[in-house]
């Protein structure tokens, strides 16, 4: 029987023995020669049967064009601020990269993404107001939402991302976090 039994049989054997002709069951319930073999398969199955991290399926998503992740089953993501980076135009005049117009010195701009890029917030402070818009790479429109600016712990809810926040004053924010599914679901 040891030289009928395939790498598939062995997969069966753990994860369908349905598929599987009797014999090779049985034989393989009492041999000792593929016990390695069975607990590697054994292992696997354990391992697929845990449940990925909201952060392990976005980045599928991201990768896999037909797996669709909605963000509402994520609580909350943290966003910090991109690094400034700096650039010299044809003059030697520093330009900074997050800043929309350097030349107006009453508009400002600050980009926030989190971890795995997923969204995106760009601030935009006017002389006495402030934007605030929510992107995301994945091309979803973000829905039912709270945008929590830190260090002042500012809390605005937004029905989704096609508008952006408008404030009429200025924010300086450290970190900016979204949090999702505010609602509880009876």
């Amino acid at each position: 029987m040891k030289e009928i039994i395939t790498e598939k049989d062995l997969f069966y054997y753990v994860f369908n023995q349905s598929l599987l002709l009797e014999d090779k069951i049985l034989f393989l319930k009492n041999s000792q020669e593929y016990v390695n073999e069975i607990q590697f398969y054994i292992n696997l199955k354990e391992y697929l049967d845990t449940e990925l991290s909201d952060e392990d399926k976005f980045l599928i998503a991201k990768k896999i064009p037909e797996y669709r992740f909605n963000s509402a089953n994520i609580r909350a993501v943290e966003l910090f601020p991109i690094r400034k980076i700096e650039h010299k135009n044809s003059n030697n005049l520093v330009l900074r990269a997050d800043s929309e117009n350097i030349n107006n010195k009453f508009v400002h701009t600050k980009t926030f993404y989190d971890d795995n890029k997923i969204y995106i917030i760009k601030v935009i402070n006017y002389r006495n107001s402030s934007k605030v818009f929510v992107f995301s790479t994945i091309e979803e429109i973000i829905r039912d939402f709270d945008v929590v600016i830190s260090p002042h712990q500012l809390r605005y809810h937004l029905s989704d991302n096609t508008e952006p926040l408008e404030l009429d004053f200025n924010i300086e924010p450290e970190s900016i976090k979204i949090e999702f599914n505010l609602k509880s679901k009876n």
